[in-house]
C-alpha cells in the first residue's frame, strides 16, 4: 500500500457534473454552486466547458459565468475550464483563466463522435492553442485530458501501448500535465494496475498525473485506490457524484468528492492545506438535485437526499 503522500483534489462537478443534465439550469445557481464548493475548501475547480451550445446546451452561459466568478476574486481559486478546440482555447485565454484541460479521446471513434474530430485534427488543433499561448505572457497551463483511456463504448478495451504512443507524441509537443478518464466507468481494478505498470516504465521523470474515474460499474473508488500506489498528484472528482459523459449513453457520474474524501481520510492520505467542509458541499448539492435526483451518486449523501 501507498506510503505517506499528498494528493490534490481538482472538483469537475460545475462542468462534467452538470452537462449531461437536459434542464438548463439557472446562472445564479450555478453560481451559488461554485461558492459553496470554494467555501467548502476546493480550491481547484473546473467550473465549466467554453464548448458550442448546440453541442451541450447547459454551457451556454460559459464565458458569462467565468466572467463574473473573476470578478469575486477568490482567493487561491484555480479556475479551470474544459476546451475541445482552438476556439474554445482563445476564449479561455480571453478570459484568464488559470488552466485548460484540452480533450483528446484515446479512441478515434469516440473522439470522432466527441469533438468531431480525427486524432490528427485533435492534435493540430492543439498544436495551434500552445504557439497561441507561447504568445501571451499569463496564458493558461494547458493539461491534456485523454478521455476513453481505458475503454471506448465503440472500440472496447483500449491498449495501454496506445495510450503510451500519444502521451509520448503530446509530451514532445510539450505537454507534461495528463489526465487519464475512465469515461464510460467499465475499468476495473486489476486493469487500471497493469495500464499503471505497463505505462509508468515508458515515459519521463518530469510528467505529471491525474485520474479521472465513473463509477458506472461501481469500480470507481476502488480503481482511485489501486492508482494511489503510482504517481498520481491529482484526482479529479465531483460533487454529489454528478457527471456523464453526452455522448456514451449510459456512463453514470463520477466519484463523489465526499467519498472520495471519506476514503482518503480513513487511509490517512493528505489531500490538500485546507480541511474540507462537506456540510458545504452537501448544500451545493441542494441545489441541484431538484433536477436531476436521478444523478446523484453519492454514498455519503444519497441517505441524506432519499429523506427528502
Amino acid at each position: 500500500m501507498m506510503g505517506k503522500k499528498k494528493i490534490g483534489i481538482i472538483e469537475v462537478g460545475p462542468r462534467d457534473g452538470l452537462q449531461n443534465i437536459k434542464k438548463y439550469i439557472p446562472f445564479n445557481k450555478k453560481l451559488n454552486v461554485i461558492d459553496f464548493l470554494y467555501r467548502s475548501g476546493l480550491r481547484n475547480i473546473e467550473v465549466t466547458s467554453l464548448v458550442s451550445p448546440k453541442a451541450v446546451p447547459q454551457m451556454k452561459d460559459a464565458y458569462q459565468l467565468v466572467e463574473k466568478i473573476k470578478k469575486q476574486k477568490y482567493k487561491d481559486l484555480k479556475i479551470i475550464t474544459l476546451v475541445p478546440n482552438l476556439y474554445g482555447a482563445k476564449l479561455a485565454q480571453d478570459l484568464a483563466v488559470d488552466r485548460i484541460t484540452y480533450v483528446i479521446s484515446v479512441s478515434e471513434k469516440h473522439n470522432q463522435n466527441n469533438i468531431h474530430k480525427t486524432h490528427n485534427e485533435s492534435f493540430d488543433q492543439l498544436e495551434k492553442i500552445i504557439r497561441l499561448y507561447q504568445e501571451k505572457e499569463g496564458s493558461p497551463e494547458i493539461k491534456v485530458g485523454l478521455a476513453t483511456t481505458f475503454h471506448c463504448p465503440f472500440e472496447g478495451n483500449q491498449p495501454v501501448q496506445k495510450v503510451a504512443e500519444m502521451l509520448e507524441k503530446l509530451y514532445k509537443m510539450g505537454i507534461k500535465f495528463f489526465n487519464f478518464a475512465d469515461s464510460t466507468g467499465h475499468a476495473n481494478p486489476l486493469q487500471i494496475r497493469n495500464f499503471w505498470e505497463t505505462l509508468l516504465p515508458e515515459c519521463p521523470g518530469d510528467i505529471q498525473y491525474g485520474i479521472h474515474f465513473h463509477d458506472t460499474m461501481g469500480f470507481g473508488l476502488a480503481n482511485t485506490l489501486v492508482s494511489l500506489d503510482y504517481p498520481i498528484q491529482w484526482i479529479e472528482s465531483s460533487f454529489g457524484g454528478f457527471g456523464g459523459c453526452p455522448f456514451i449513453p449510459g456512463a453514470a457520474g463520477n466519484i463523489a468528492t465526499e467519498d472520495l474524501i471519506n476514503m482518503l481520510e480513513g487511509l490517512e492520505v493528505e489531500y490538500g492545506d485546507i480541511s474540507i467542509n462537506r456540510e458545504l458541499i452537501a448544500e451545493a448539492v441542494k441545489e441541484i438535485y431538484p433536477y436531476d435526483s436521478y444523478a446523484l451518486n453519492s454514498h455519503a449523501f444519497r441517505p441524506l437526499f432519499s429523506r427528502d
